[in-house]
């Protein structure tokens, strides 16, 4: 009996011995001391396979450590919680990466930041080789981000008025953000074996920084055979691939989802025969929402013609998504969700909300357009009439 309980606690103690060690190994950490970092707490977001996590973070003296799990390699960001990075203009505020904590997150990673807090976050992070390389990136881009914004929110807070002199900060500014891009570029073709460089060109392709040109000659050069099992060269790797398959003339990728308003399952094919709008939106997006009201009207418009097709990309589970849906029961077409295991999004190479795409009856895409405009009016008209 005594031999039989012995090897039960022994089984047990290997159990939780393997558990605890599986987890420190899922897990990473980030910590520092950052001169200027006054808040109480400071807020980390970032995305995984369940959805958008979100979490506090104390700080005491200008110091802190927080520890999570982690499966993949994961691009976050820390907002420090501090008032003097904050680009406030009336009731809301300039986002800008400089005045956040950047930093990659691996499995088991230590990540440490050392720095200060000004008017935009001169803190970077140190550790393995991915945080090393943007650390070295975010110390030419973060100024110039930082200084660009500025010239933004002194026009928009109306602390400059001459006319003359607004038109030279916005010179100033677009030279800023043009410098940023260019350093962007030179650093993934110096680094072409940085887990960084494959982020950075998914990046500048979903903020519509780079021309689909430019982002195809740059992924050439990201070393393919270190980098492929990595979560941002997929990204990378998926969107200049969507860049190709959603081109103008090409045959419409696939949408089969069952995150869908109603939830029945939706097929993009069970519409042929007649022409598709594929409207990427989202309920952040208020271009998006303002478009709304014209696409119903070509609906109505076109209604033995045309379908319509809404792909919504959301933060949350989607709640927000249905209850726009629900509380708006005009904007009766099809709605799919994009989701992490179905990500339209990144499928279509979406890089601008809204983006509206146009395919003809045979299933063949006739048009692409980026931003709220009358252009694809005029193209429904085209073909429609």
């Amino acid at each position: 009996m005594k031999k039989g309980l012995i090897k039960i606690i022994v089984v047990i103690v290997l159990l939780f011995v393997s558990q605890f060690s599986f987890a420190q190994q899922n897990s990473f950490t980030v910590s520092g001391k950052i001169k200027g970092l006054d808040s109480k707490y400071m807020h980390i977001v970032f995305k995984d396979e369940t959805g958008t996590r979100r979490d506090s973070i104390a700080v005491i003296n200008e110091s802190f450590s927080y520890t999570t799990s982690i499966k993949e390699m994961t691009m976050i960001s820390i907002s420090p919680g501090v008032e003097a990075v904050m680009k406030r203009t009336g009731r809301g505020y300039f986002p800008a990466k400089s005045s956040l904590l950047q930093f990659v997150a691996t499995p088991g990673a230590d990540i440490k930041f050392s720095g200060k807090i000004t008017d935009f976050v001169d803190a970077y992070p140190k550790g393995d080789e991915a945080n090393k390389s943007l650390a070295k990136l975010n110390k030419s881009v973060f100024p110039l981000m930082n200084k660009s914004v500025n010239l933004s929110l002194k026009i928009a807070n109306k602390v400059v008025t001459d006319s003359i002199a607004i038109k030279e900060m916005e010179k100033t500014g677009k030279v800023l953000d043009e410098k940023v891009i260019t350093i962007k570029e030179k650093f993934i073709q110096d680094n072409p074996s940085s887990a960084t460089s494959a982020w950075l060109l998914a990046d500048m392709m979903l903020r519509s920084q780079v021309s689909n040109e430019k982002a195809t000659a740059l992924f050439s050069k990201i070393n393919k055979e270190k980098l492929v099992g990595t979560s941002f060269y997929i990204e990378a790797a998926k969107r200049v691939d969507g860049i190709s398959a959603t081109a103008v003339g090409k045959q419409v990728p696939a949408i089969i989802s069952g995150n869908t308003y109603d939830g029945k399952n939706f097929d993009l094919a069970s519409l042929k025969g007649k022409y598709v709008v594929i409207d990427f939106w989202g309920t952040w997006c208020g271009p998006c929402i303002a478009g709304m009201p014209k696409m119903k009207e070509y609906l109505d418009k076109y209604q033995t013609k045309m379908e319509i097709v809404g792909v919504a990309s959301e933060s949350d589970d989607g709640t927000r998504w249905k209850k726009f849906i629900t509380d708006n029961p005009e904007y009766n077409w099809h709605h799919v969700l994009s989701r992490k295991d179905k990500d339209y999004i990144l499928k279509f190479s979406v890089a601008g909300f809204p983006t509206k795409i146009i395919v003809d009856p045979t299933g063949k895409i006739v048009g692409r357009f980026v931003g709220e405009t009358e252009e694809i009016y005029t193209k429904l008209d085209e073909l429609l009439k």
